[in-house]
Order: C-alpha cells, then sequence, then structure tokens
C-alpha cells in the first residue's frame, strides 16, 4: 500500500525543483524532472522577493546557505510622492526575524533556480529537458507521461509543476481553466546601479504611484538594481485573454525606442532626485523586459479522482500550475514552496500508515491551501488596482490614503503590500499537527 517509489515531476522551475529536493531529502523517494524548455531559456526572470514565509522553506529545503550570498536583506520600503518627497517608510524585516528568524530577500529569478538546481546534485536528482508532454495517463497505482519526442515514463505518482500554461493542467487534470490577463503588465530591468549607495540604503525597496502606474526599484546582489514600471496595458488587438503567452523580451531597436519614450513621458511626472536617479536608471537599461500579468481562476480541480474504486489518483498540481496569482502580493513563490512542505508532509504521513491512500493526501493537500490561496489572490487583485491608469488628482488622493493607511496597517498588524504579518509569520508544517 505505501509501496512508493519514483516520482515525476513535470517542471523545471522553483517549484518542480523544490519538489524534487523535499521528496528525496525528507520522503526517501526517487524523483525525476522534466522541463519543457533548455537550460538557458528555463532560468529567464527578473528579480523575485522571498518573504519569511518563503525563507522558512528554502532553509528547511537545507538551501539557507547558498541562497544568502546571492540575495539582498531588504529590511525598509520606501514609498515616494510624485513629487519626490518620501511619503513613509515601513520596516518589513524587524518583526518577521524576531518572530521566526527569517526577514525579507530579494533574489534573481536566474540565481534561485540555480542554487536549486545545485540542490537537486546533493541528491542525484536527473534533470531532462526539451521534453514536451504529449499525453499523461493514470493507472490505479502509477501514472504515466509520454512526450512529444517518443519517449516516455512512468512513476508511483506525479506532480505537475510547469507553471501558469501547465501542460499537465491542460491535457489531464482541468482543461477548462485558462489563465485570465490582469490588465496589468510590467517593464523591468536589471542594471548595474548609477550610483554610489549608502550602505545604509542597501536594503531599501523603493517605489511611487504615478497616473500612469507603479515604479519601483529593489536591490539586487552584485551593487545592481531591478527597476519595474507596473502599469494598464490592453490585450493586442485579435486576442484572447488567454492567447498571450508568458512575456516577451524587448531587443529590436524599434521597440527599445517606443518603451522608452514611453517611460519618458511616465518620468516628466516624477520630480526630485527621486526622480532623476530614476532616469538615470532608465537610460542605463540595455535590456528591457515587457511582462504581462495573469491569475488562474479559483476553483478549478488540482487532481482527478480515481476512475476505480481500488485505485488513488496519481496526478497533482502544485504552484503557479494549480494556483497561479498575480504577483501584486509579493507571494507567489513562497506559496509554492509551501505547497511543497505541506504536500511533504503529508505524504510522510501517508508512508506512516496514517492515510490509506494518495486520494486521502490529496483531498487534505487541497482543504489546506485553497483558504490561504484565496485570501492572498484578493490582496493581489486588490494592490493591483494601484497599476491602473488614473489623474494627476487621483494620484494625489492616493498618495494621502496610502500614507494614511500605512499607518494604520502598521497599527493592525499589516504589511505594506497589505498581506497580514500573520500570513508572513505563516509556518505551513503547523498544518500537519
Amino acid at each position: 500500500m505505501y509501496d512508493l517509489d519514483k516520482v515525476i515531476i513535470i517542471g523545471g522551475g522553483p517549484t518542480g525543483l523544490a519538489a524534487a529536493i523535499r521528496l528525496a531529502q525528507h520522503n526517501k523517494l526517487n524523483p525525476v524532472v522534466y522541463e519543457l524548455r533548455d537550460p538557458d531559456t528555463a532560468v529567464i526572470g527578473g528579480s523575485l522577493g522571498v518573504p519569511a514565509n518563503g525563507l522558512r522553506c528554502l532553509h528547511r529545503l537545507g538551501l539557507w546557505d547558498t541562497i544568502v550570498p546571492r540575495s539582498v536583506d531588504i529590511t525598509t520600503t520606501v514609498l515616494h510622492s510624485t513629487s519626490g518627497t518620501v511619503l513613509s517608510e515601513v520596516d518589513v524585516s524587524t518583526e518577521p526575524k524576531q518572530k521566526t528568524g527569517f526577514g525579507y530577500l530579494r533574489i534573481n529569478r536566474v540565481d534561485l533556480v540555480q542554487c536549486l538546481r545545485d540542490g537537486t546534485q546533493k541528491y542525484q536528482i536527473p534533470i531532462h529537458y526539451n521534453k514536451q508532454v504529449t499525453r499523461i495517463e493514470e493507472n490505479g497505482d502509477s501514472a504515466t507521461v509520454t512526450f512529444s519526442d517518443g519517449t516516455s515514463d512512468t512513476a508511483s505518482f506525479l506532480l505537475g509543476c510547469d507553471g501558469m500554461h501547465s501542460a499537465v493542467r491542460k491535457l489531464h487534470v482541468d482543461g477548462t481553466i485558462t489563465p485570465v490577463y490582469s490588465g496589468i503588465a510590467a517593464i523591468s530591468s536589471i542594471v548595474d546601479d548609477v550610483i554610489d549607495r549608502d550602505p545604509k540604503d542597501a536594503g531599501r525597496l523603493h517605489s511611487t504611484i504615478t497616473p500612469h502606474g507603479m515604479l519601483a526599484v529593489a536591490p539586487c546582489a552584485g551593487n545592481q538594481v531591478f527597476w519595474f514600471f507596473s502599469k494598464e496595458v490592453p490585450l493586442p488587438a485579435g486576442t484572447t485573454s488567454a492567447d498571450v503567452r508568458d512575456g516577451w523580451s524587448l531587443h529590436r531597436q524599434k521597440e527599445l525606442t517606443d518603451c522608452r519614450s514611453s517611460l519618458a513621458t511616465v518620468l516628466d511626472c516624477v520630480h526630485g532626485q527621486w526622480g532623476q536617479y530614476l532616469r538615470q536608471l532608465v537610460d542605463a537599461s540595455r535590456d528591457l523586459h515587457f511582462y504581462p500579468h495573469y491569475r488562474l481562476p479559483l476553483g478549478g480541480k488540482w487532481f482527478v479522482p480515481s476512475a476505480t474504486p481500488q485505485g488513488s489518483p496519481r496526478v497533482l498540481l502544485m504552484g503557479d500550475a494549480a494556483h497561479a496569482v498575480q504577483p501584486h502580493a509579493g507571494q507567489g513563490v513562497s506559496l509554492a514552496f509551501e505547497d511543497v512542505l505541506l504536500f511533504s508532509g503529508l505524504l510522510a504521513k501517508y508512508q506512516a500508515g496514517h492515510y490509506t491512500d494518495l486520494g486521502e493526501v490529496f483531498d487534505r493537500f487541497d482543504l489546506i491551501r485553497r483558504p490561504r490561496i484565496q485570501r492572498i489572490n484578493e490582496v493581489a487583485l486588490h494592490n493591483a488596482r494601484m497599476r491602473r491608469n488614473q489623474s494627476p488628482w487621483a494620484v494625489w488622493c492616493k498618495e494621502w490614503y496610502m500614507w494614511i493607511m500605512l499607518h494604520v496597517n502598521r497599527f493592525w498588524g499589516m504589511s505594506m503590500s497589505g498581506v497580514s504579518n500573520g500570513d508572513i509569520l505563516y509556518d505551513v508544517e503547523t498544518e500537519l499537527k
């Protein structure tokens, strides 16, 4: 009954790699990872924020010592007005560190993925690239995946960790659920910092609301900074929400020129030293990236119940493949890591005989995770409204509103993102008790 051995993981991003490490480390299973893209394009992306709840998970994965040198410890978020004055400075580190031992780190996605890849090597976990899933079958006590190159593989169960545009979800679990465009997109770049930053300012994340969207700057390791402009962008003509994919790099000169022209208009609204600094960053950026933000509708299936009484479900979605939320709550990758630790813990209970089949494990996973996903999703939707086009008068009103709400949130134990401190301090493994 508890003869689990091999597990197939579809997706070689943060969720899939973390799942592979944890299942080998904690459950003594033999994971094998399959990734659609090649090793280089599988790590595209900008900078990620990982709050205390996600950092706790990385520590338990045994990756803390490799993550820290590649990260920046964020201590303060600074909100600027369009006039250039500072509206508020919020400590985002002290309380989480006092209560959990972890604060808030930012790390480039490429570095996070590399740390996770290094972690898989410790357990000799194979990763196969350029593998496109074409078919998945469940057999009651196993799952089989077939790829476009004609090869196939079978294991005790399969995890779909292949992101928002998951092939596992489309082909097998729930093809009715498709990503929904939020109406918000971001232009971003990682560049060498253009100023000699005061060490006291090295851990500060800066942002401002403009009539055309939100501008923000976050420090990266190696004296680099990640800046982004998050704004309202309509879908391209002739497309539907589901037609547009992950994002595009704007390499052609015409696209770069148009993008810079648009940013110049926005930056004309931002004054003072803060506005001057933003202009210098944009001017120094050679490679701009455009990324439209999507989410998955709530209520989709994360697994298919077994068709046979004597069998149990053998395919489960995790991370963005199950519940992708917009990035505007800063919890995306942390939610995925929570998935990994919770599933591993539930699976350990199954291996110890506390559950009779995998169906009970999947049901319990689903029951625990959905309320938290819904709560974070609501925060992300609310925060996204700040990126929409608005009049200068509306921006002025929002600046005052945000100044007031930051003080109210602080009194009631809320973070600047609107996510409650309780959610940031959350330890997913308490759900196993």
